[in-house]
């Protein structure tokens, strides 16, 4: 079954309301801007992951950190299919506004993934990019691109994926193995 737009109109003008009381309008700080399109398909944490890997130590974080990071987008593409949410309308900032279902932030979700699964393997890392993926995260609703919900459930759904990388990762070794 799928959750149609229709069914979002009133939690949707809530969380405008909320949005427009507690996050401020007008041109978004280029940080912002900068963060979010180099996030865009991911290329954020895979060129973070290529840095990681030139260090041996930190080869195994960065894997377990893409592998999360896959998982995580795949999740969210999942349930974009599932769940047919509108996007907030965005900032003029955007050159171009997204036009995937708004529900859950793949961005939110990625970023938190790739940080969560780098943080179970060095916990200095993760304390390292967390920043980088909080701001992201407040980016999406800032931008106007998402709700705070959105962003939520990307968040935990990264959360699991994060969590659950280092389990893939083994069994995807020991399935090529086989090979």
């Amino acid at each position: 079954m799928r959750i149609t737009r229709r069914r979002f109109a009133t939690v949707n003008a809530r969380e405008s309301a909320l949005v427009e009381r507690l996050v401020p309008a007008g041109p978004p700080p280029t940080a912002l801007l900068l963060v979010s399109r180099l996030a865009n398909g991911s290329r954020l944490w895979f060129a973070i992951a290529a840095v990681l890997a030139l260090r041996p130590g930190w080869r195994p974080a960065a894997a377990d950190g893409v592998v999360a990071a896959l998982l995580a987008a795949g999740g969210t593409q999942l349930v974009n299919h599932l769940v047919d949410r509108p996007r907030p309308a965005p900032e003029p900032a955007l050159v171009r506004r997204p036009d995937s279902p708004s529900f859950p932030s793949s961005h939110t979700a990625v970023g938190v993934a790739f940080t969560t699964a780098v943080a179970r393997r060095d916990p200095r890392l993760g304390a390292v990019l967390a920043p980088l993926a909080a701001t992201l995260a407040y980016g999406r609703v800032r931008l106007r691109v998402h709700w705070p919900t959105d962003v939520l459930a990307g968040a935990v759904l990264g959360l699991g994926a994060g969590r659950a990388a280092e389990r893939a990762y083994v069994h995807l070794r020991i399935a090529l193995r086989r090979r």
